[in-house]
């Protein structure tokens, strides 16, 4: 099998130096592959360990990742680099000092710290306006470093994991949502202005291909009913939400799946979480991450016998991150329902898809088409046993509770 070259950082002191101290500067580096080819499917990952001397000649090593663009022009056209990469930057950049600073004037110690620290980021060499282009790159720590990692995406989460995520994801939600209220200038120039909701969107991919591989397994009569309803969010599949419901309406990750969390265990026990890939954040309805993520990410058996717990258990930390914050607004069970109702006319065919194709889909990803025109031979590809029980089991789910009136 021929070996995929690895990407080339040009000018990587340039890109660190502001983040590295001013008296330090590169001695040497290497960059390998983090990932596989494929298995991230928005960017390309290389691990880069970094050797640091300081002026009074003290040396160091610095271990990060740095994020490209990807290498596939398909996926650099679905990802729509030219926003995906700019708004993931000013995350990272103002958003999450912007939330920190927040939490710090309402008196907390303990700010909110489920990212990756910052090292680095650039559009380009400086030569080409603010284009992003072969040379973008988005340097951050390399979490695996410090203990982190991804689990086996096959397997998904466990319930004290599940818990652990649910309350990093509560805090991420609410914070935003308390500071729209306490200072809402600050939101909308330091948060709100860099949601990709904001810039065009991304071209619809061609997946009507792989969503009737899907409706062939809804064929008998008790899950026939709900292909229209699969259809009518297929619609809006890729599509940022363009209704908002105030005033729970938050930042959203938009891509919260197996992939894009990292946990640090002790003795098989989870003791932190961190959030990563912030391409398609934008403003929406805390719904959309929790819909998502609990129905393509916690294990099946968990989410079978604990979704309610989850959800209250979500509910309970936003509340408390709310009052933390001195935030009067109330967050009932309820309102999260009513929100996650809300979410699923977008997040059931994205949730279904993911399910399906992507989580469960083989080692190194689907083959990445060449363009939008290009037409796959998808007659090999059937669902597994254990996929369609899964897809069949969040329809009578969503349709128990009243969530698929759309």
């Amino acid at each position: 099998m021929t070996q995929l070259a690895v990407p080339k950082i040009e000018k990587l002191d340039d890109l660190i130096s502001d983040h590295i101290g001013k008296d330090k500067k590169v001695i040497g580096s290497k960059i390998t592959r983090l990932t596989a080819p494929g298995e991230n499917f928005g960017s390309e990952m290389l691990k880069v360990d970094i050797r640091l001397k300081s002026a009074e000649g003290k040396e160091e090593d610095l271990h990060v990742v740095a994020k490209l663009i990807p290498e596939n022009e398909f996926a650099r056209a679905i990802f729509n680099v030219d926003v995906s990469f700019n708004v993931e930057k000013g995350f990272y950049n103002v958003i999450v000092p912007t939330l920190q600073d927040f939490q710090r004037k309402q008196g907390i110690t303990k700010v909110i710290d489920c990212f990756p620290r910052l090292y680095g980021a650039r559009n380009n060499l400086g030569n080409n306006g603010g284009k992003v282009d072969d040379n973008a790159a988005l340097v951050l720590e390399n979490l695996k470093i410090q203990g982190f990692d991804t689990i086996d995406r096959f397997k998904g989460f466990d319930l004290e994991t599940a818990k652990l995520i649910l309350k990093s994801l509560a805090e991420f939600h609410a914070i935003p949502v308390a500071l729209k209220q306490k200072d809402v200038k600050t939101f909308e120039k330091n948060v709100k202005a860099y949601m990709s909701c904001n810039f065009p969107p991304a071209p619809q991919p061609p997946v009507g291909p792989l969503f009737e591989i899907i409706y062939n397994i809804l064929q008998d009569e008790s899950y026939k009913k709900f292909v229209p309803k699969i259809q009518e969010s297929a619609k809006k599949f890729s599509f940022v939400c363009d209704e908002v419901r105030e005033p729970f309406a938050t930042i959203s990750h938009r891509d919260l799946w197996v992939n894009n969390i990292m946990i640090k265990q002790d003795e098989n026990t989870t003791k932190e979480v961190k959030i990563v890939d912030f391409q398609l954040y934008s403003y929406d309805s805390p719904g959309t991450d929790i819909f998502f993520f609990l129905f393509s990410s916690v294990s099946f058996d968990v989410l079978r016998n604990h979704l309610d717990n989850l959800l209250k258990y979500y509910q309970q930390h936003f509340q408390k991150t709310l009052k933390d914050l001195d935030c009067d607004l109330d967050f009932s069970y309820q309102k999260l329902i009513e929100e996650l109702g809300f979410a699923t006319r977008w997040e059931l065919a994205h949730v279904i898809f993911f399910v399906s194709f992507v989580i469960n889909g083989p080692k190194g990803g689907m083959p990445m088409p060449k363009s939008m025109d290009d037409k796959q031979d998808l007659s090999h590809v059937k669902l597994p046993d254990f996929v369609t029980d899964r897809i069949k089991w969040i329809l009578i789910e969503c349709d128990r509770r009243n969530w698929l009136k759309f």
